[in-house]
């Protein structure tokens, strides 16, 4: 039993790493998104600049 505690506790710590790596990830990603909802610049008022 101790050492599926253990398991336990380094699969939750894996598991909040990938989280984080992932939330980064995808928050770069909607960074780089030119085209987000909510944007106030249309799309062709982007093309001029």
């Amino acid at each position: 039993m101790g050492i599926a505690v253990v398991a336990l506790i380094i699969l939750i710590f894996v598991a909040i790493v990938a989280i984080l790596i992932l939330s980064r990830v995808f928050a770069e990603a909607v960074k780089r998104n030119p085209d987000r909802p909510g944007d106030r610049k249309s799309g062709d008022d982007r093309e001029e600049e």
